[in-house]
């Protein structure tokens, strides 16, 4: 289990999407939420990829949605960018 797919998280931050300088306040504290639920997901992930656990198959299935979970989390903050550009625009 210590080998896992490439995370939508680092790429998200890579491309400034998890940056608060520029967004209003509220817009500001939903990406941080969403950011401070991702790292706790990578702890999480990053726990459970312990190569010891008795049910090493539950891990690995956990592990896997953590994994999807923060892919899920990156696309959300993803959104909420589109809806305040498609706002702003109007």
């Amino acid at each position: 289990m210590t080998t896992h797919p490439a995370r939508p998280y680092a790429a998200a931050v890579a491309d400034g999407l998890f940056s608060l300088v520029t967004q209003p306040p509220c817009m500001a504290c939903e990406i941080d939420r969403y950011e401070r639920a991702i790292l706790a997901l990578q702890t999480v992930r990053a726990t459970l990829d312990w190569p010891f656990f008795t049910d090493a198959p539950l891990a690995a299935m956990q592990a896997t949605f953590c994994d999807d979970n923060i892919g899920e989390l990156v696309q959300a903050v993803r959104d909420l960018h589109e809806r305040y550009t498609a706002n702003a625009g109007t």
